[in-house]
């Protein structure tokens, strides 16, 4: 095909696909044309749409998302409501979390709404031509042409067909390939989409308890609703109903008025809310449509010059309403693909194996995405639906009890991920959970390495704790246990000198004190002040509000452990739950990481005064038997003295003037770093201290092979003192582990570019100057700084203040 005019792009189907690419195209002068099969534009179908955030952006970029929403109103309230319309749970100020989370609210207007905006930006309207129904497709040399049933022939330099879910240009796609390339598509694909639920979605007038605004989810055994008050009062209404048995190709039915009026029928008696029917909505309907649901994402969308776009390549469950959103991301993608291929074209024009390549991008990037959202929707619409026992508990009984940010966390999931135009500024927002482009790169999974780090972990925690069953008879009979407590056999392996030092009785004078720590050996000199480091992480970990539902949301049961236990098998075993559920991008978001003020206040007092006890009653010396009982007992229960006074802080800090949440967390995050940098600081001290005392060791070879070279033989395994060692060097080795992981996952997740190397060595060498202890600390201080970030790409960004933050049971602030 001669390039005698500008590359141009045939677009086929004014849908939500087509107009918004024509519209990204006009943005970057690409010249297009948009062949639509009906006589008007935006015609009335009774379809309602739902635009989310990621979506908002893009038309944001287009200078559209202002029009839509003079036109509607944000979702302002979320319900979930059971079968007689009772209220489950709900969570109002929807319109202003999102905002604060992902910079734009989740918006309902009509279809044609929609359209109509996309439509009156188009500058010319020549290039919009109604009643030119594609019918079939012809490939020239170097362009593609299309040809309509009334003859006319429009040619371009490729095609998108945007012309939905049952795509002419999809199938005539697959015939050109059959003849030419019978192996491109897959032909078993015709018929592999499956149906597993029919739909009745619908518009009615302005119905009795239902407020602009207002979202509401219903659940029922095998059905659902989802229904919406728009702008003017109207209702967008959806009845989900499920199948009974999963349908392909053929045999998935075209619904009759007839079925819709039969469908109406059957479920007038259903509840929307306690006081509120279905028949009132029927009643007040502009109008209804009966559709089944087919879920799929093609495996090939693309040949030669021609690609599909929107539902004619995606197709989703509406419940979780990524369809137009989805189409307007694979349009951006495209259009960036297209620009980026263009200014690199010296002719203008782009080539057979250039036109693939963009189309082959486009799909490539576009699937994992795809695949998320089509998960996303299919699997909340079984719950709506309460497929299972697991999922109607889940539906009936749970949701009720866990705050909003935990309910609305794979809905918020579906945001950050989204495409955008590369080439138009996004306007400057400061949303508490960054897009993909304000990160460094975009988020990967660990894959493999995750389940390779949760086995080395778990290795590490056996031999601690094989070693400890070894010397369990050295540690029946030790001073560290009594007849109270020998049932437990408590145990801190870590910590606990080995030796029966007796200095007098009360608490020793300074001289005594200094004798005392003259008599301990290396290794327990040197645990002494690397204890403070791991208990403040746990304690800090189990306040975040996405631990709450974790293992790591407990850190009791893990000081309990560590008491118990030894370090050496506790540590290993709360890092193997870490990297269990840190995988996910939503883990690292910075809403995600806050903690309640008053408890972020109060953890390095806590955490000071528990390790000045828990050593003080070391240094004391029982008078009696009773009060030896009463001193173990105490020695072994000092450390869940932490959470207790974080607790009874937080408790008189709770009631201190409530601060806008940009300040909040600014205090929050400084609170932490403090916490950080004092226990860091002593753990490098006691680090330089045990160093200093073993070079004037008259024995330094000894000395040094105690701390560094234990021995581990099988006479060793029998001693108290080879237990200790044994839990230091478990947890000195899976702490590093952990260290170089932290980092990893920094960069993994887009928040930190440290190269792997040095990142490998820099925490060697500081293990060696400074401590595991030090190390680890300041490790978790850049950790939660780079955590608390929104935007990689601006110099500051300020948080976004809220007028009124509250709180879960937990204290969790949720925006």
């Amino acid at each position: 095909m001669s390039q005698e005019r500008p590359f141009r792009v045939v677009i086929v189907g004014a849908s939500v696909a087509g107009l918004s690419l024509a519209n990204m195209l006009q943005a970057n002068g690409i010249d297009y044309v948009v062949l639509e099969a009906y006589p008007t534009v935006a015609p009335q179908v009774g379809a309602s749409i739902g635009m989310l955030p990621h979506g908002n952006r893009i038309l944001d970029q287009l200078g559209l998302y202002e029009k839509v929403l003079e036109l509607a109103p944000p979702a302002q309230s979320f319900a979930f409501r059971d079968a007689t319309g009772s209220v489950l749970a709900k969570h109002c100020d929807m319109d202003h979390r999102l905002v604060e989370r992902h910079g734009y609210p989740m918006i309902f207007l009509d279809r044609q709404m929609l359209l109509q905006v996309l439509y009156d930006n188009i500058k010319d309207k020549s290039k919009i031509l109604t009643n030119k129904r594609v019918v079939r497709m012809e490939l020239l040399d170097g362009g593609v042409q299309a040809v309509t049933s009334d003859g006319t022939l429009i040619s371009g330099d490729i095609l998108v067909g945007a012309d939905g879910v049952h795509s002419t240009i999809r199938h005539e796609m697959w015939n050109l390939a059959a003849s030419s390339d019978p192996g491109h598509f897959d032909p078993k694909e015709h018929e592999a989409p499956p149906c597993d639920n029919s739909c009745i979605f619908g518009i009615s007038n302005p119905c009795p308890g239902i407020k602009p605004g207002d979202l509401s989810c219903v659940f029922r055994d095998s059905s659902s609703y989802l229904v919406v008050g728009g702008p003017n009062g109207r209702v967008y209404w959806f009845r989900f109903q499920k199948l009974p048995k999963t349908l392909h190709g053929p045999a998935i039915p075209r619904y009759t008025e007839t079925d819709l009026a039969n469908a109406l029928s059957d479920s007038s008696d259903e509840n929307i809310l306690p006081d509120l029917k279905f028949s009132t909505l029927i009643e007040n309907k502009i109008s209804a449509v009966m559709t089944p649901l087919a879920e799929y994402v093609y495996k090939q969308w693309h040949f030669d010059r021609i690609i599909t776009l929107g539902d004619s390549a995606h197709k989703f469950h509406p419940v979780g309403g990524q369809g137009g959103n989805a189409a307007l991301e694979s349009a951006a993608l495209l259009t960036n693909k297209l620009v980026k291929a263009l200014a690199q074209s010296s002719s203008g024009s782009l080539s057979n194996s250039q036109v693939e390549s963009v189309f082959a991008d486009v799909q490539s990037q576009r699937k994992p995405r795809l695949a998320l959202n089509h998960r996303y929707s299919h699997s909340r619409a079984r719950t709506e639906a309460l497929d299972t026992p697991l999922k109607k508990l889940m539906a009936l009984y749970l949701l009720s009890r866990v705050n909003e940010q935990t309910v609305t966390l794979n809905y918020c999931a579906q945001h950050p991920g989204g495409e955008r135009l590369d080439m138009i500024a996004v306007r400057p927002h400061s949303n508490l959970v960054p897009y993909k482009d304000e990160l460094l790169t975009e988020p990967e999974s660990r894959g493999y390495l995750q389940w390779l780090l949760t086995s080395v972990y778990l290795a590490l925690g056996f031999i601690a704790f094989y070693t400890r069953q070894d010397s369990a008879g050295v540690f029946t009979q030790g001073r560290l246990f009594n007849d109270t407590l020998s049932t437990l056999r408590p145990e801190d392996n870590l910590v606990q000198p080995s030796g029966n030092y007796s200095a007098g009785t009360g608490f020793p004078i300074a001289s005594e004190i200094t004798s005392w720590i003259a008599g301990l050996g290396p290794l327990q000199l040197y645990s002494l002040g690397h204890l403070i480091q791991p208990m403040a992480i746990m304690i800090i970990e189990g306040y975040r509000g996405r631990n709450k539902l974790t293992p790591l949301g407990l850190p009791i049961i893990w000081l309990i452990l560590a008491q118990f236990a030894g370090l050496g098998v506790a540590m290993p075993l709360y890092f193997a739950f870490y990297t269990l559920i840190s995988d996910a991008e939503t883990y690292w978001w910075p809403i995600r990481r806050i903690i309640p003020l008053h408890y972020a206040q109060s953890i390095l007092v806590a955490c000071v005064t528990s390790e000045a006890v828990r050593i003080g009653l070391m240094y004391v010396q029982p008078a009696s038997e009773n009060s030896t009982q009463a001193l173990n007992i105490a020695q072994q229960t000092s450390l869940l003295l932490i959470p207790l006074l974080v607790r009874l802080s937080g408790a008189l800090r709770k009631h201190q003037k409530e601060l806008p949440l940009s300040k909040s967390l600014d205090i929050e995050l400084r609170s932490l770093s403090r916490t950080y940098l004092v226990v860091g600081l002593l753990g490098a001290v006691c680090h330089w201290f045990t160093l200093m005392n073993i070079l004037r060791n008259s024995e330094l070879e000894l000395a040094l092979q105690e701390l560094f070279l234990p021995d581990f033989s099988e006479r060793s395994r029998q001693s108290t003192q080879t237990t200790v060692e044994a839990g230091l060097c478990v947890y000195g080795l899976a702490s590093y582990i952990w260290s170089v992981q932290a980092v990893w996952d920094l960069r993994r997740v887009g928040r930190a570019r440290f190269p792997g190397l040095l990142a490998v060595l820099g925490i060697a060498l500081g293990y060696v100057v400074f401590g595991p202890g030090a190390t680890l600390a300041a490790i978790w201080y850049l950790r939660e700084n780079a955590m608390s970030r929104t935007n990689f790409h601006q110099k500051s960004t300020s948080v976004p203040t809220l007028s009124t933050p509250d709180e879960d049971s937990r204290g969790d602030v949720k925006p």
